[in-house]
Formats: C-alpha cells, sequence, structure tokens
C-alpha cells in the first residue's frame, strides 16, 4: 500500500469539509481512502467524541479491506487493530448495515416486525397492485402485468430519491424514462395521468407489503433515514465514502445526517462515474452535488493513473465505454492515462456449449497452476447462478473453488475464487475469468422500449468495465453460443485468441473481401470462411505477405498426393519452401481430424517448420517434431524474396571492409555498413562508377572502353569521381590478395604507383592487374597465387593505368 506523489497529495490534505476524489479504476481510490484514515487519525481526531466512518458499498469489498490489512508488516498489522478493535474510533463498515442498524430501532420504536420480502412475492405483490390501480385508470395503457418490472423499478427509484409526495413525483426530470430520443414516446410526462398513476400503485404496492409484514430494501431505507432524522445524528467528525457513485439520494441523505460539522471535519466521496453500475444510483447519473447540498467548486482532486492493469487490458477496457456517450459525458467523468507497464492483452474464446467453457477453463487453470497460486484466480460473471454452476462443474474435475459471497469470505485459502460482477467492484485479482459474457445475460433484455433499454445498456457497459478492471496481469473473456454485443465493440486488435500467442479471435470475412479468389476451387465452401480468416491473421497479424502463401499446396504422401490448405513459403537465396503449413475446418467442427492431416503433411514434406491446425474457435499450434508450441513466428525481412544485391566491398583506401546492398528494383539505392555492425553509416553523396571492361588476374587482356553497366558507391570511398573506372576480374592469379574471378575492381586512374600497390598494369597494350614493386630500373609485377610466376619488364614497358581502391566481391 505504497503511495505514490498525486495519491500522498491528497491524503495528506488539511480536512475543510466536503471534498471530491475522483479516479480511473485501478488507481488506488481504496488505497488513498485507508491511508487517509491513518492521517485523520494522527492530526484531526484529538476530541474525545471525535471518530472516522470509512462506508463501504458491499460486504465483500469490506472484508477485502481488512484481508489486506491482515498482510501488512507488523507495525501497519497493530494499526489495523486499531481499526477493527470494538472500541476503536474508527468504523469501517457497509452502507448496508448502517442502515439496517437504524431499521431495527424504528421496527422497535414502532412495534412493528418488517421482513425483506424475497423477489417472487414481490412481483406477485406489484401484479396485484397494477390490477387494483387499472381500475381507477383504465386509460393508463403502461398499468399492465407484463410492465411490472418496468413499474417496480420506477417505484424502487422513487424510493430511493426519497419523493415524500406527489407533486415532487410529477415535477423531477426523470433522466433515461422521458426524453424520447430514439423515437419511442415518452411515456414519463412530467405532470402527466401516467405519473399520477405510478405513484398510486406504489402506495398500493406499499399498503399490499405492510399487511403481509414485509417491506423491500428501497423501503427499509427510507424507515432508517426518518429513524436517523429523529435520534442523535452527527457521530462521525470525519466520513470516507467509497463508491459513492453507486449510492442512492436516501443513502447519500442518511450519511450527510452521520456527519458532524466541526472546525476540522471533512466530508470525503471517492467516486469513478465509468463504475456506476446501479439503477438508483444518484451521483453516477451525472447529477451534480449541489443536489445533494454541496458545493464542490474547487473541492475536487482527481486519480487518473490505472496502477492496477496493465496497458492492453486498461486499453480493452476503456475501448468499451469511449463510445457510449452518456459515460462520455458525465460531468466528473475521468479519462484513464495509460502508465507503462505491458503485460498481455485480454484473451477472448467463443464456445459453443457450455462444456466447452468448463473444459477449457480447467484446462487453463491448471495451465497458469505452474505461474499463479490458485488463490490469485478469480472467476466473474454477471449472475450468481452462474458462477454457482462453474463452481459445481470445476470442482467436480479437481479444482478447489470458493464463491466470495459468504459473510467471511477467505481469501488467502488455495481456492480459485468466484464472484459476481457487481460483488468483485474494489477487489483485485492476478488472474480474471470473465465468463458467459451471451446475449441477453449482458446486457440484459429487459425493455423493449428502446430508450430504456438504452440506459439498461449504459450500466451493463460500465459493469463489464468493471470486471475487465479487476485483473492485475492476465485476464480471460468467453462467451457460449451467442456472444454479448459488448464482446464486438471492443476492437479485435485489443484481444488474442490465447495466451502467449498474437493470433486475434475469430471473425466472419465478407465474401467480396476474400484473398486469393483466383486460386480457390471453391468460393461457397464451409470452411472458406475459417481459411479466410487464417489468412487474414497471417496477413496481417504476422506480417506473411499474400504473395508468399499457397492454397491448395500439394504433399505428396507416399503414392498418394495431399493438399493442404494454406502453406505459407519462405526463400533461402533464391529458392522458396514451404515454412508453416495450415490445416482449416469448418467453423466450430473442432480440429481433431486437421491435427491428424496437418501431421501427416509435416512429416511428409520436412522442409516445413511450423504446422497450424483450426476451426475458428480451437486451434493448435505445431513444430516441425509434432510438439505444441504456444505460436508462429512473425515475418522476417529474410523470409522474403531479396530484391537487393548484397555483396562485401574491400576498401583498400582505408583497409576495411563493408556489407554493400544495392536495390535490383531501383539501380542506384545502395545501404552500406560496416562489417560485423548492423547500424547503416550514413551516405550523404554517391557516386555512380562506370564498368569499362574486364581485366585479367592472369594473363593480360585489352582494358577495353565499351560502357557495360555502373556501380553506385559512397563519394568518400573514391580518390576522384572523374577520373574512377570498375573492371570485372576475370582470372584468379590475385585471389591470395582476396581478389577473384567476377569480382569487381574500382580503379583510380593515375600513371604512378607506390610499393605495395595494387595496379592495372599495361604492358604491349594488353591490361593485367598485379601488385606494384619497382627495382632500379625495373618493375616487378606481383601474382597473389603461387601458381604464377612474377613479371619482371623495365619500367619504361611498362604503363600504369591506375591503382585498385577498392573490391566489390561477388
Amino acid at each position: 500500500m505504497k503511495l505514490n506523489m498525486e495519491q500522498r497529495r491528497i491524503v495528506e490534505l488539511e480536512p475543510s469539509g466536503p471534498m471530491l476524489v475522483k479516479g480511473v479504476a485501478g488507481s488506488g481510490k481504496t488505497t488513498v481512502a485507508i491511508r487517509r484514515i491513518h492521517f485523520l487519525m494522527d492530526h484531526y481526531c484529538h476530541e474525545e467524541n471525535d471518530k472516522i466512518l470509512l462506508v463501504t458499498y458491499n460486504k465483500t469489498l469490506l472484508y477485502y479491506i481488512k484481508h489486506q490489512y491482515e498482510r501488512m508488516a507488523e507495525k501497519e498489522l497493530q494499526e489495523a487493530e486499531r481499526f477493527f478493535s470494538s472500541d476503536a474510533e474508527v468504523e469501517i463498515t457497509t452502507i448496508d448495515s448502517l442502515m439496517y442498524k437504524e431499521f431495527r430501532k424504528y421496527q422497535k420504536r414502532m412495534g412493528k416486525k418488517l421482513e425483506i420480502a424475497p423477489n417472487d412475492q414481490i412481483h406477485k405483490l406489484m401484479v396485484q397492485a397494477i390490477h387494483e390501480v387499472k381500475k381507477a385508470y383504465p386509460e393508463v395503457k403502461l398499468l399492465l402485468p407484463k410492465n411490472s418490472k418496468f413499474l417496480l423499478d420506477e417505484i424502487e427509484w422513487i424510493y430511493s430519491c426519497s419523493m415524500v409526495d406527489l407533486e415532487t413525483y410529477q415535477s423531477v426530470d426523470r433522466i433515461g424514462r422521458a426524453s424520447g430520443n430514439s423515437g419511442t414516446p415518452q411515456k414519463l410526462l412530467k405532470n402527466s395521468q401516467t405519473r399520477e398513476a405510478i405513484y398510486e400503485v406504489m402506495t398500493v404496492f406499499g399498503q399490499l407489503l405492510e399487511r403481509a409484514g414485509l417491506t423491500t430494501f428501497k423501503q427499509m431505507n427510507l424507515y432508517a433515514l426518518a429513524e436517523l432524522r429523529l435520534g442523535a445524528a452527527g457521530r462521525y467528525t470525519h466520513i470516507i465514502i467509497d463508491e459513492s457513485q453507486d449510492l442512492t439520494r436516501v443513502q447519500l441523505e442518511f450519511l450527510k445526517e452521520l456527519y458532524k460539522e466541526k472546525e476540522y471535519s471533512s466530508l470525503m466521496f471517492v467516486a469513478d462515474n465509468t463504475q456506476s453500475i446501479y439503477p438508483q444510483s444518484w451521483l453516477g447519473k451525472g447529477r451534480p452535488f449541489t443536489t445533494i447540498g454541496f458545493d464542490m467548486s474547487g473541492k475536487s482532486r482527481t486519480l487518473s493513473k490505472n496502477y492496477r492493469t496493465t496497458t492492453e487490458i486498461s486499453t480493452a477496457a476503456f475501448n468499451l465505454i469511449e463510445a457510449d456517450e452518456s459515460i462520455q459525458s458525465n460531468v466528473d467523468f475521468v479519462k484513464p492515462a495509460l502508465i507503462d507497464r505491458h503485460g498481455h492483452p485480454p484473451i477472448y474464446r467463443f464456445f459453443l456449449t457450455p462444456q466447452q467453457q468448463v473444459h477449457f477453463l480447467a484446462e487453463e487453470i491448471a495451465l497458469l497452476k505452474n505461474d499463479y497460486a490458485l488463490s490469485e484466480i478469480c472467476i466473474v460473471a454477471r449472475g450468481k447462478r452462474n458462477i454457482e454452476s462453474a463452481a459445481i462443474d470445476l470442482e467436480q474435475v479437481g479444482i478447489p473453488c470458493e464463491i466470495l459471497q459468504s459473510n467471511d469470505p477467505d481469501f488467502e485459502s488455495d481456492k480459485v475464487k468466484l464472484v459476481t460482477m457487481h460483488s468483485i467492484k474494489g477487489l483485485e485479482f492476478k488472474v480474471i475469468f470473465l465468463i458467459d459474457l451471451n446475449s441477453g445475460l449482458i446486457p440484459q433484455d429487459l425493455y423493449a422500449d428502446a430508450e430504456d433499454q438504452k440506459t439498461v445498456e449504459s450500466d451493463e457497459r460500465k459493469l463489464l468495465y468493471v470486471g475487465m478492471t479487476r485483473a492485475n496481469e492476465l485476464l480471460y473473456m468467453s462467451s457460449v453460443k451467442k456472444p454479448s454485443s459488448f464482446v464486438k465493440e471492443i476492437q479485435r486488435n485489443h484481444l488474442r485468441m490465447k495466451k502467449d500467442a498474437s493470433l486475434r479471435p475469430f471473425e466472419s470475412i465478407s465474401m467480396t473481401e476474400y484473398q486469393m479468389t483466383d486460386r480457390l476451387v471453391d468460393i461457397h465452401a464451409k470452411e472458406e470462411i475459417t481459411r479466410q480468416w487464417l489468412i487474414r491473421e497471417l496477413q496481417e497479424t504476422y506480417g506473411y505477405p499474400y504473395e508468399l502463401m499457397e492454397l491448395e499446396f500439394p504433399v505428396q504422401q507416399f503414392s498418394r498426393k495431399g493438399y493442404c490448405d494454406i502453406a505459407v513459403q519462405v526463400y533461402t537465396g533464391e529458392e522458396a519452401r514451404p515454412y508453416i503449413l495450415a490445416e482449416v475446418k469448418r467453423f466450430g467442427s473442432g480440429i481433431e481430424d486437421a491435427i491428424k492431416q496437418l501431421t501427416s503433411y509435416m512429416e511428409a514434406d520436412s522442409r516445413a517448420f511450423y504446422g497450424i491446425a483450426t476451426d475458428g474457435l480451437e486451434v493448435k499450434i505445431i513444430d516441425r517434431k509434432g510438439e505444441e508450441v504456444q505460436d508462429l513466428p512473425k515475418c522476417r525481412a529474410q523470409f522474403l524474396p531479396d530484391t537487393k544485391s548484397r555483396r562485401i566491398y574491400k576498401n583498400l583506401k582505408n583497409g576495411r571492409q563493408y556489407n554493400y546492398a544495392e536495390d535490383r528494383d531501383s539501380p542506384g539505392q545502395i545501404e552500406v555498413s560496416e562489417a560485423g555492425q548492423e547500424v547503416l553509416t550514413q551516405v550523404h553523396e554517391t557516386v555512380a562508377v562506370p564498368l569499362i571492361g574486364n581485366v585479367a588476374a592472369g594473363l593480360p587482356i585489352l582494358a577495353t572502353e565499351s560502357y557495360e553497366t555502373f556501380h553506385t558507391l559512397p563519394r568518400e570511398w573514391l580518390v576522384s569521381p572523374t577520373e574512377t573506372f570498375s573492371l570485372t576480374v576475370t582470372g584468379d592469379s590475385m585471389n591470395g590478395a582476396g581478389i577473384d574471378k567476377g569480382d569487381v575492381v574500382f580503379v583510380h586512374q593515375q600513371n604512378n604507383a607506390a610499393n605495395g600497390d595494387i595496379v592495372i598494369a599495361v604492358i604491349d597494350g594488353e591490361a593485367t592487374m598485379k601488385k606494384y614493386m619497382p627495382m632500379g630500373s625495373e618493375i616487378i609485377l606481383v601474382s597473389e597465387n603461387p601458381s604464377y610466376e612474377p613479371i619482371i619488364m623495365r619500367s619504361e614497358d611498362v604503363f600504369i593505368n591506375g591503382r585498385v581502391i577498392g573490391v566489390l566481391k561477388q
């Protein structure tokens, strides 16, 4: 729980009433809240009745905070004991726990005994209330049992906002249910008979509940607030409200009543509106703090850096919410600032059956056990039923599990943790599996009305964002049967198909975008969809150009010829050979047969290094030994047909050797680097040197002057550009000096030479290349090959045509 500079500044702010700390997921908001307690205890709790309250939204987060303290060093552990002892001046609890205590006081004072109504009973009484009120409002079309969910949500919202009379409800703005922006009817217009009927349904519903000795959570909150206002409020000098964006107006008013204003008191709201996932939340919907009586002008601080997750996970998560206008336009929205902490992109898998998903979970967790403790792995789903089912299935294959929804969760137990998306808020794990990201489950299809459903989808999108940003290092996402529309909103570039591989998830490609169609036997073949996806991956993700790919590649298997679906060929010099073989099957049909075929092809053609078998859902990559490997290699420059003529240049001026490459397609374009060095030497100016003929490095041959071609050299390698020519070597008498038949020598035209120079000497009109050695009135022309005798001539019989300054090896 070490603090960075921006966190420390917030922790050590002098308390001065209300303040807001806005932060993105993973920015350390909860850490700041906890550390703030230490600071306030030590400096601003000097009176006997001073107390601090840290209130969290859910019970799982409360236990997680306690769990984090138990892992601290001994000194910090002693401080934690101060927090959680029975007489501590600090109280850390949930909003529900606080309000339920007041509700019990209310029941005792009123002599009532009310139980929280189960969902089936709530639905039954709601339908009964609708029927009763329909008699008085027959013309209100909304009063139908099929709209009971909509009406219950509206009544819960009225309770949550503490609307004490019909006039208030008639005049209030109803965010998300009155705009009609999608072309749908405005069902909840202000001062309408529809609102009047809904308020009457709420009244009758409340009466039916009370007769049955029941209440709802939202009603219970109202009773608690009323009770608190009757009793001794103002109990806490400092209140820190974690996840304040999720609280209802009633809950916020309740905490406001608990606040004891002093000269040095403080009320800190910690919030991230991109994680506002409850429809009845007040501030999370963009409402200003002035609506609850606070002016936050100049009193907000921002934590924008995500320290929890990797850059890759953060980018994918933000990609999910960045297109949502309702999130982006929120006054307290904070755009995440990424830190340079890289890791693996999120892994997404699609399955045709729940059994396939469970099998994948079991296999992947078994592999992850090599690097992670089971307690560092968490499976997250939208609904409680989904995680209960996953726990049962995994236990049956020997993977111990623990659902983190009990009153005393054990975060350290050597078991895989399971939790709902709502309960994962505030927690974090090294590995997160987000399962059952299915259409209809997230986002839930709750309303036929487009505007109402749009509001739901915005909250559900934030719910998935919460789940994604709980992962420290690895994030897995999976769907069964039909993927959630949210998965499609995440760009494919941000997702991968398997761990430690670059392959992106399958995506169907339009037939108009198919590649290499001139080589297809049947464009309508069912497996062609899979093949076209893999072709695109090989090109876009791994960098292999289409020119290197061959479809229906023939492979000779003894007397029978087979045809591999895709072969990626690479070049070794001028020769192409198969490097990757791919066998594809119809989408979702399995890869068992593909693996058998692929193995036989690779055994038949031993030139191939890698093989890949896939049906778009499963993928297996093997090497030439048939052993599974994690990924295919990406295309490298040396795999391509070389368009450059690569040679060695020996510079006789400075005694150095250089790597020399000239582009065949663009003569005159050269690259130069010193031998043994990869960094290219900067060439400021080049010179085109004419090749004027050939020279025998053995018997003298006439040096003709008919230009055949040019060779481009850096200007600095020459003595004088206008006095330089080149010749092709046709003999072998100078091979001892590293000048061989076929090499090109560059000559500076001059008629004198120094002892030891390699020169072009003309004898009786014929040219030869030899080492020049003067001896008195004679000249010795020496070969660098013991098979040739030295040539001894009188100086007046030898004409020096030039000195060799460089050699371009063939």
